[in-house]
């Protein structure tokens, strides 16, 4: 009978140990398996442009509301001089209505910064997401942007050139509606700011005459100023909205004439 040699007979295994298995402890973590790589949390750039809309919006809409408190304020100055032409008013009023002019204007300057640093940080991002769209980056640098947006003066050419330009990024608009409606924006702009350089200008010159007359010309140029102003930034944000929308739908007119043979 054939026989193994003592030495090449393996070892006998030891019995396995009965109860719970210990659980392994790694020091290091193990890369074994299907990885999920965290997806980095992009900006949509849409979402963001459309929320600075929003914001920009209420900052018009402020802006709007200050200048009609600094118009009913200059009116009631205006309306005092006239009354002392002929009839002597108490100096209290007079103390008054001179307090309230001061403070409507600077509450409406406050607004008008406030409303000229949202629109040049929107007309950024808006560039941002108009040049994207083509896999392009905004050939005007930030500041230089900045400045034509926000500086007065400067934003009634700058700010039309700026918007007519992310406008023609913009595959989705149609460019002869779009094109119409940034004109008639830019020509109520510059309606404005005309009206405000003469408002100021008669003011200064009330100012300095020292005439009753002339400083009741002046601010009833104000009044009318800040009251064509108050109307356009009321409109402003929701006008921009409409031109940048998502879609350009057609007016549908509520009534058609259908021939009939």
């Amino acid at each position: 009978m054939a026989r193994r040699p003592p030495e090449a007979i393996p070892a006998r295994r030891s019995a396995a140990p009965l109860g719970p298995r210990p659980i392994p402890r790694y020091v290091y973590l193990p890369r074994w398996g299907l990885r999920d790589a965290p997806v980095a949390a992009e900006e949509d750039s849409r979402t963001s442009v459309r929320t600075r809309a929003d914001v920009l919006s209420f900052a018009l809409r402020l802006l709007a509301v200050t200048l009609a408190v600094a118009a009913v304020a200059h009116l009631a100055r205006y309306v005092l001089l006239v009354v002392n032409r002929s009839t002597p008013v108490p100096g209290w009023l007079e103390r008054t209505t001179g307090f309230f002019v001061i403070v409507g204007g600077l509450a409406a300057l406050a607004a008008f910064a406030y409303a000229s640093v949202l629109f040049a940080r929107w007309v950024i991002h808006l560039r941002i997401e108009a040049y994207g769209r083509h896999g392009l980056a905004d050939p005007r640098r930030r500041w230089l942007v900045a400045i034509l947006a926000a500086v007065p003066l400067v934003n009634v050419v700058g700010a039309g050139l700026l918007l007519r330009e992310a406008a023609a990024m913009h595959d989705d608009l149609d460019v002869g509606v779009t094109r119409q409606r940034l004109a008639r924006l830019w020509v109520a702009w510059v309606i404005v700011n005309v009206v405000a350089l003469v408002a100021v200008a008669f003011r200064v010159v009330g100012v300095l005459s020292g005439s009753i007359q002339t400083g009741a010309n002046g601010l009833a140029a104000v009044v009318l100023s800040s009251a064509i102003s108050a109307l356009f930034a009321w409109r402003l944000g929701e006008r921009l909205q409409v031109v940048f929308g998502e879609t350009q739908e057609d007016v549908v007119p509520a009534r058609r004439w259908v021939a009939v043979a």
